[in-house]
């Protein structure tokens, strides 16, 4: 996009004399906006790099439950989060017309610190934080109003059989053999047979969806906080520390489920989960990269690796959780 048409956008705002610093486009364009006092922003253009990513998190009502729920994040957490900013007309979201298309944008604070990376978890308490702070979201997650969740991402079982059928499409594509796509279709149905019978298609749980080191910061102080809720919305809250305890080493796992259930003792079932909660979370990376050319070859070396190494044993009923 033209800084021209950056300047207008920001224009419908009350920020002055922005400063623009292009970040990244993937699921979103997204730039971080400096004022004339030194506040920052993050500004969203709503626009996947590839067509086969938009999903109901870039639609004006899925974009507005993702906004309306970090205004209630805001207001309800004692620690600071990234909340929305609304426009000069009192509205969380701002359409702009650029050469016919109408995009769908969004602003929000901006929240200092840096990146998570591996090594921060050398930190004992830093990883035992880490499952404090999913916790901590996942009260607030508990007490959050379900209505409108239709229009937002849905990570339960339908999501789960889904993803069967869009990995055996990477048959046709040469992505995967068909033994593999095989295995994953199995390793799915195993998953979701073990979750709660009373549990509806969509999972009975609000989650963030995306939890990964590019989607967390630490601050100066050294706290850490969440990012990117653009896949926020109905599954399973195990997937959201299982997408944790895929970012530590193994040996660091029991301290970050320490902090996650507050020192009680989680029952074997709750660790059989997780570790199907591990795979899905790493099956769902490749079917929403499926179209990206850019990680097809990676995804077409992995594969096989990941069905000897985890699907098949897990399908054997032997631990994972230690091995992933």
């Amino acid at each position: 996009m033209t800084n021209a048409e950056l300047l207008n956008i920001l224009s419908k705002y009350e920020i002055q004399q922005p400063e623009i610093i292009f970040l990244r486009h993937n699921e979103n364009r997204t730039y971080r906006i400096q004022d004339q006092v030194g506040r920052s922003y993050l500004l969203r253009i709503h626009d996947p790099i590839v067509p086969d990513m938009r999903g109901l998190q870039h639609t004006y009502n899925g974009i507005l439950g993702e906004l309306q729920m970090l205004e209630k994040l805001g207001s309800w957490s004692t620690s600071e989060v990234q909340t929305p900013v609304r426009n000069k007309d009192g509205e969380l979201i701002t359409i702009i017309d650029i050469e016919g298309e109408l995009l769908n944008c969004s602003v929000l604070t901006w929240l200092d610190g840096r990146d998570l990376n591996k090594d921060d978890f050398n930190n004992l308490e830093l990883v035992k934080m880490l499952g404090s702070q999913i916790a901590e979201l996942h009260t607030f997650f508990q007490q959050y109003e379900r209505s409108g969740m239709e229009k937002r991402p849905s990570q339960g079982k339908a999501y789960n059989e889904r993803m069967i059928r869009v990995i055996h499409s990477g048959v046709q594509k040469n992505l995967f053999t068909p033994s593999d796509a095989t295995s994953i279709e199995q390793t799915l149905q195993l998953i979701n047979s073990r979750l709660d019978v009373q549990s509806d298609e969509v999972g009975p749980d609000f989650i963030h969806g995306d939890l990964s080191l590019g989607n967390m910061i630490i601050t100066s102080g050294g706290a850490i906080r969440f990012i990117d809720f653009g896949f926020f919305g109905t599954g399973y809250a195990l997937l959201d520390v299982a997408m944790g305890a895929l970012m530590l080493p193994s040996d660091r796992r029991d301290i970050f489920l320490e902090g996650y259930f507050r020192n009680r003792n989680y029952t074997a079932n709750e660790l059989l989960q997780l570790e199907g909660f591990m795979l899905v979370a790493i099956i769902g990376y490749y079917v929403f990269q499926m179209e990206n050319e850019n990680v097809q070859s990676w995804m077409r070396e992995r594969m096989p690796k990941l069905c000897a190494e985890y699907c098949v044993p897990f399908l054997r009923s032997e631990s994972i959780f230690y091995n992933v």
